[in-house]
């Protein structure tokens, strides 16, 4: 979750709006977090320092959840792994690891 903050400043040209985004732990909501690296695949981490919890702010979803229900119905329908995964571009491992977790 982020904060937006805005103010007046009294700048060199006139009066300016200085808006500045305020982060905040997802977990705890805690705004006491500082950089932590990155992930695998690029993204900021971030520690919040009340919580310990080490974690990315915009996490990236490769697939909606109304793609993943339609898959997922798919391979229902007809349990093939393999030709699902053909279909809708899915890899296996994917496929399996969302089977395995609405079962």
């Amino acid at each position: 979750m982020n904060f937006l903050v805005s103010e007046i400043v009294l700048g060199k040209y006139g009066y300016m709006i200085r808006t500045t985004i305020q982060h905040q732990c997802r977990k705890s909501g805690s705004p006491n977090i500082v950089k932590n690296g990155r992930t695998r695949c690029g993204s900021q981490q971030y520690l919040c320092k009340d919580c310990r919890a080490v974690e990315v702010l915009t996490p990236k979803h490769a697939y909606s959840l109304d793609r993943q229900e339609d898959i997922l119905h798919a391979y229902q329908e007809r349990p093939n792994m393999r030709g699902i995964s053909r279909i809708f571009g899915v890899s296996r491992k994917t496929l399996a690891g969302w089977i395995k977790k609405n079962s």
